[in-house]
Formats: C-alpha cells, sequence, structure tokens
C-alpha cells in the first residue's frame, strides 16, 4: 500500500507540472469517425423455426456507426497528452444508456505509452486475427459473425469473448494499460483491470479483476511482410450466479506479399468455477479462423472459415460447436468512402442430438453496404 501510494503522489505530481506546461500549448480536437450501414438478408433452417417457434424477418437493415473525439498535444519536454471518446451515432443494438463506447486519456514519451479509461485489454489490442476484406470478421457487430443475421439458438454457447480468437473478456471496462515502446518492430502491453463489470463510477459488487499481457511483431521477411501476435489473459470473471476463474491464451499470424495476405490466429479459454461449484453451463472452449485475401486497387476479396468448440451443458460430455465461412468484398470509391459485401454461412450445433430441432439452426447470410471514414 505504502509503494502504491508513493507511485500516486509521484504520478499526481507529474500530471501537475504537465498541467503547467500545457497551459502555454492546449491540447487541440479533431473529429473523426465512421458511419456503416448495410442492406442484409439471411436464411434459418425450417426445422429449427417450427421447433422454436420463430417468426424472424428474412431481410434486414443494420448499421455501425461512430463519433470520434481526440484530441492531443505536446509538452515542453516532449511528452505527448492526449484523449479520446467515441460517440455511438447510429446502429447499436446494446440498448445501453450509455451512448460512449470508449473513453481515455494517455501520456506518451521515450517510455512507452500510459493509457486509462474505458479500451479494450492489452491482449485484444494486439490481436492478429485472419485477413478479412469488409470488416466483419473476429467481433464485428453485425453480421454472421455477430449472430445477427441468422438466429442462434439459446443452447448453442459462442466462446466467452463471442465468435472470435480475441481475449475480449472484460470488454471496455475500465481499466490501465501500458505500450512498450517498439524494439525492432516488437512491441509489448500490459493491461490491468479492476471489474471486469465496470464501465463507470460504481464499486464493483464481486471481485473480477483482470490482467492482461500482450506481444506483437511487425516486419519483413524477405519481401514478405510480417504480423504476428500472441496474448495471456487471466483474472476472476463475476456475474450474479458465482464467478470464475479463467486462464486464456490467443496467437495470430499474417504473412503478405504482392498484394495477397494469408492468417489464422487461435483462442483458447480454460474457466475454473472452485471446488463444490454448481454450474450448469462451462464457459471453457477453443476457437480458431483461417483465411485468405487479395487486394489490386482499389478492390479487396476474402475468403475465411471459423471454427468453435465451447464445454456448454456440464451434464453432456460433447461441446457446442459454431461453423462460418465467409467471401468478402470491398471497393474503395474514394477517399474515405467504399462500397463492401459479404456472402457466408453459418451452422450451431448444440451438444445434445440432432433431433432437438430448436437447439440447431443453420442459414446462409447476404450483405452489401456503403462506408464512410472520416
Amino acid at each position: 500500500m505504502q509503494k502504491l501510494a508513493a507511485t500516486a503522489a509521484i504520478g499526481l505530481a507529474t500530471l501537475a507540472q504537465g498541467i503547467s506546461s500545457a497551459a502555454a500549448e492546449p491540447v487541440r480536437l479533431r473529429i473523426g469517425g465512421y458511419a456503416k450501414w448495410w442492406v442484409s438478408g439471411g436464411t434459418n433452417d425450417a426445422g429449427y423455426l417450427a421447433a422454436s417457434g420463430s417468426d424472424v424477418n428474412s431481410m434486414d437493415v443494420k448499421g455501425d456507426a461512430e463519433i470520434h473525439i481526440l484530441g492531443t498535444g505536446r509538452l515542453d519536454n516532449g511528452l505527448i497528452l492526449g484523449f479520446k471518446s467515441e460517440l455511438e451515432a447510429g446502429g447499436d443494438t446494446s440498448q445501453s444508456s450509455d451512448p460512449i463506447d470508449k473513453s481515455f486519456v494517455w501520456i506518451e514519451g521515450g517510455f512507452g505509452k500510459i493509457e486509462a479509461g474505458t479500451d479494450y485489454n492489452a491482449a485484444s489490442l494486439l490481436h492478429v486475427a485472419a485477413p478479412e476484406a469488409a470488416g466483419l470478421w473476429n467481433g464485428p457487430p453485425v453480421g454472421l459473425m455477430a449472430n445477427t443475421n441468422v438466429a442462434r439458438p439459446a443452447a448453442v454457447s459462442t466462446m466467452y469473448s463471442g465468435n472470435q480468437t480475441e481475449l475480449d473478456h472484460d470488454d471496455n471496462a475500465d481499466k490501465v494499460l501500458y505500450f512498450t515502446p517498439s524494439f525492432a518492430g516488437l512491441a509489448a502491453a500490459l493491461s490491468y483491470t479492476p471489474s471486469a463489470l465496470a464501465e463507470d463510477r460504481r464499486e464493483p459488487t464481486r471481485a473480477s479483476e483482470v490482467y492482461a499481457l500482450g506481444l506483437g511483431w511487425n516486419g519483413t521477411v524477405g519481401p514478405v511482410t510480417v504480423a504476428a501476435s500472441s496474448g495471456l489473459l487471466t483474472g476472476s470473471l463475476a456475474s450474479a450466479a458465482g464467478g470464475s476463474t479463467v486462464r486464456a491464451f490467443s496467437a495470430g499470424l499474417q504473412l503478405s506479399y504482392d498484394g495477397v495476405t494469408i492468417g489464422g490466429s487461435m483462442g483458447d479459454d480454460h474457466h475454473d468455477y472452485g471446488p463444490g461449484a454448481r454450474i450448469a453451463t462451462d464457459d471453457s472452449g477453443r476457437s480458431w479462423d483461417m483465411g485468405i485475401m487479395v487486394e489490386r486497387g482499389p478492390w479487396a476479396l476474402s475468403l475465411d472459415y471459423y471454427h468453435s468448440s465451447v464445454r456448454g451443458e456440464v451434464i453432456n460430455p460433447a461441446d457446442d460447436r459454431i461453423d462460418v465461412w465467409q467471401i468478402s468484398g470491398k471497393y474503395v470509391l474514394g477517399e474515405g468512402v467504399a462500397l463492401m459485401a459479404a456472402f457466408g454461412h453459418v451452422a450451431y450445433d448444440d451438444e445434445g442430438p440432432d433431433t432437438d430441432h430448436a437447439a440447431h439452426n443453420d442459414g446462409t447470410s447476404l450483405m452489401t453496404g456503403l462506408g464512410l471514414w472520416f
């Protein structure tokens, strides 16, 4: 505690000096963001619809838009200060009363970068996944990987972080991050989340500390451009029903040459619910993806595949399985403007018998949309 207090005192003194230095050169604001809107169509298995009593639309309009407020300034001693807030600007389906997606401040210098606020953890931010052209892969807000185009049966479990290999267990909960400087393309990041449940100023109701480590390397080997990552995450995850201790690992790799990128990634998630715990479902599981993307001028085209196996119901020894394949395309019309499209198929298979049609579903999806970045 004394070390923590001393560290806090030093930090406050440093910030106080920074405030006086920054007064003559205030932080300057810049507005940015994006708006992506899609027209989508999807099918569902007739047996699933009949057994579950579902009646879903085959067509929909889905959006993902954010306004980013960015401020940066430089002190006389060379330190860079900044902040960023991301405002949901339409298309959000979370029904959250908080329109701010992320909000954090940082200080950066020769020592690296220190960040505090609501952002993803260190392993998540440095993660490399399979390449994909339309931005509909590895945890997107809409599309097949987001379970928004084809209905996912309630009995089928995803990875704890959703349909992705990324270790996004604490999402945008309040945290502190440290990014090292890059040495020959190699960089590392550490993050500490006091409560995986908290994205506000309330006191945590249950122990849910999360620690994450991310490693990333970007460089070239001969004519090939390489991007690689690995991540570790551990901590406590709490819920109204109880909690678990999680140990998770991720890794990813992309290789690019002459406009062609191939790559893939994996995630492994183990949850320990403690001795004598009476749980109905177990979130432990494994996921992996692979893909190839070709870029030629304004065009980009990709083919991707994703698979996950999650423990699910404890009384059943088998796993819940999700399989997705998707073809995606993007055509850049001009600076910050692009047309996008995706066609794919998803299969949801519960660990139970195939005769339980309410626990199994599969379908095909087609999406086309317009994206603006500013």
